[in-house]
């Protein structure tokens, strides 16, 4: 057992007496702000501010910045999609069917050159400058079907045109290769 002697039982004492008296300073740590009517009441801020800032230019640097970078010009744009090929289902326009494979590949050698004689006139901007003429076999037919469109709207417009020609002609749905 530890005596502890009364001389060190003092000394613990007042330091914790120092401890627990008043503060003089503020709560945030300055000296204490003066009370109304104290002999030390702030002075304002023009008695002891000296420094004038209207002599020093405060509006910021003027920046001159170029940016450079290697971005398309159709990304930046909003045309990113364009030339791009997609395969959709979409729209065709038949024009022939047959059991016979070899009947079906002469009709489309035959629209082929219906469509050569007709690129001349305004049917161009309805079909496209080269439109895809496809036999596609569906048991137990060939189907001769001119154009690819992702929308019924150019299909119809398309049908309208080939119906001139070939008066039978319809909509068909499928899988088709767009080009955006």
């Amino acid at each position: 057992m530890r005596v502890h002697s009364p001389l060190s039982i003092a000394a613990l004492a007042v330091a914790l007496s120092a401890c627990t008296g008043t503060s003089q300073t503020s709560g945030q740590g300055g000296p204490a702000e003066p009370g109304p009517g104290s002999a030390e009441e702030a002075a304002p801020v023009a008695e002891y501010e000296t420094f004038d800032p209207s002599a020093y230019d405060a509006r910021p640097p003027k920046r001159t910045v170029e940016v450079t970078h290697q971005v398309p010009d159709r990304l930046l744009q909003g045309r990113a999609d364009e030339g791009v090929q997609q395969t959709v289902e979409g729209f065709r326009v038949q024009v022939f069917s047959a059991r016979d494979k070899q009947a079906a590949q002469d009709f489309r050698e035959q629209v082929r050159q219906w469509w050569e004689n007709q690129k001349g006139q305004d049917s161009a901007s309805v079909l496209g400058s080269d439109p895809p003429i496809v036999v596609q076999y569906s048991q137990p037919y060939y189907r001769v079907r001119v154009g690819a469109f992702a929308e019924r709207d150019a299909a119809e417009d398309a049908l309208a045109l080939v119906q001139k020609e070939y008066p039978n002609a319809f909509i068909s749905r499928g899988t088709v290769t767009v080009v955006k």
